[in-house]
């Protein structure tokens, strides 16, 4: 019989995950195809055992009570174990008791934990919890949203009043939102949104492996201005989701191809309209004709005129980073912003939603057209033209198309996209290899309460190699992956 205790176990078993330093060391058991995992920080571990007559490894774990209280494993049936970081965790307990959040459209009074487990100081704050999403709400696991009354930062860079946690249902890689986010930063896209991995506890209920990143909306770790700006801007959210938040204002624009009868339905997402009636109500008015307006202008089809009106960067990173996802939600529209300061150009972000991408809605011709489901999370053609635009493909894909098939567009997309598939893409794959790492002991906990989740290495493979295909498919295609060839019918 071998026998280390804690010092010892450290300098034999300490693995590259460690190399994310200030976080605390966890040892981590993990199991094949994610059929079991195992965690334990290692302060609370006394020590370890190996026989190995018996091919068993004991985890000697100490109690509330400070017991020793020993946890056998069969060598044999363990895929690997390494020490390295865990993933915080977030703890919400409500005031009033449920076992799920009831509602998206009223908030429920309660107090947030963080267990930041070496990646932040632990914290605890009142804070109120709701549901959200649209489709994503009809889920069994849901995504949540937080509000504190003050800001705080919460694992991300920037401190804010609002959070989101993204359940990645439909995701069983976990990994989409960030493989998105990620790209949008090395390409320089304003406003991406950042993500980190939590293991969410709501009233001591286990809910899952989720994406924490901010709420999209002005001065929120989202789009950050100055007071004065704020004050003089507007973000608009294109969806043709049914809301039936009445502060939204929807309305449909005019028409941005008069031939054919393009509309885009239009609500505002930031910021609060004025109070008063009458104040509100020029508010409304003024930008609803300003964004008319910019519709009148994209009609007439002058390219000059459509540039001095929108921001070509903007729009060309935010098409980008939707390309690369295969996002096509833009056709719809679901959930597209742009926002304005007055007296400035439309531009376009921040960018989101992209677990409805990556091939999961595979349409507008080319390669697979057929929606694909759970299954091995087999992905599907990597081909797929992100935008339509035929009668029948959605008015967000007219209206991206008529935005973006000119001359002007084509050539900064490319110079862009080449910096990227020539210099950058070295960066992009380390990062998504290390958040992979970095998520893996959560991804695997979440594996034993759904078995679509149990397959984490292979799930992330397969994302891994669709993206890669989709990069080198970009590159080779004439039109880069962003329409088939034709015109705006």
């Amino acid at each position: 019989m071998k026998r280390f205790r804690i010092a010892a176990a450290l300098t034999i078993l300490a693995a590259s995950a460690l190399s994310l330093g200030a976080q605390s060391p966890w040892l981590h058991l993990y199991y094949p195809n994610g059929m079991d995992y195992q965690g334990w920080d290692m302060s609370e571990i006394l020590d370890i055992t190996f026989d190995e007559e018996s091919g068993k490894m004991t985890v000697n774990v100490l109690n509330d009570k400070g017991e020793s209280v020993p946890v056998e494993c069969e060598m044999t049936s363990i895929s690997q174990f390494r020490i390295g970081p865990n993933v915080p965790a977030i703890r919400v307990v409500t005031t009033e008791y449920y076992t799920e959040i009831p509602s998206k459209e009223y908030y429920l009074d309660g107090t947030f934990t963080l267990e930041g487990r070496g990646a932040q100081e632990d914290f605890t704050y009142p804070v109120q919890i709701r549901g959200r999403g649209n489709s994503t709400w009809g889920y069994s696991k849901k995504p949540y949203r937080l509000k504190f009354d003050s800001k705080q930062r919460v694992l991300l860079p920037k401190k804010a009043k609002s959070f989101v946690l993204l359940a990645n249902y439909i995701d069983p890689s976990m990994m989409r939102n960030f493989a998105a986010f990620k790209f949008g930063q090395i390409i320089e896209m304003p406003h991406m949104h950042h993500a980190y991995p939590v293991d969410v506890y709501f009233n001591d209920i286990y809910k899952g492996s989720y994406t924490l990143t901010g709420q999209v909306g002005f001065n929120n770790g989202s789009v950050d201005l100055t007071d004065e700006e704020e004050a003089n801007s507007i973000m608009f959210e294109l969806d043709s989701y049914e809301s039936t938040d009445e502060d939204e204002y929807p309305f449909d624009s005019e028409y941005f191809n008069s031939d054919y009868g393009y509309y885009l339905p239009v609500r505002v997402k930031d910021p609060d309209a004025p109070e008063g009636e009458a104040e509100r109500e020029a508010w409304l008015t003024k930008w609803r004709d300003d964004f008319n307006k910019f519709m009148t202008i994209i009609d007439r089809g002058n390219v000059d005129e459509i540039y001095a009106a929108c921001d070509l960067e903007s729009l060309v990173r935010y098409i980008m980073v939707a390309n690369i996802a295969c996002n096509q939600e833009l056709n719809h529209p679901k959930s597209v912003f742009l926002y304005k300061t007055d007296g400035g150009k439309y531009m376009f972000g921040p960018c989101w939603d992209f677990d409805w991408a990556y091939g999961y809605e595979p349409t507008y011709k080319k390669g697979q057209n057929s929606y694909w489901g759970w299954g091995d999370t087999s992905y599907p053609s990597y081909e797929n033209p992100l935008l339509g635009h035929g009668r029948s493909d959605g008015d967000g894909g007219a209206f991206f198309y008529a935005l973006c098939s000119n001359e002007v567009f084509i050539n900064r997309f490319r110079e862009v996209w080449n910096d990227f598939y020539q210099n950058r893409q070295a960066q992009f794959w380390q990062a998504f290899d290390e958040y992979a790492e970095m998520l893996r002991p959560s991804a695997n906990l979440q594996g034993l309460s759904r078995s679509s989740y149990m397959k984490y290495d292979s799930n992330v493979e397969s994302l891994r190699t669709w993206i890669q295909n989709r990069f080198d498919y970009i590159n080779t295609d004439p039109n880069m992956g962003l329409w088939e060839d034709g015109t705006l019918e």
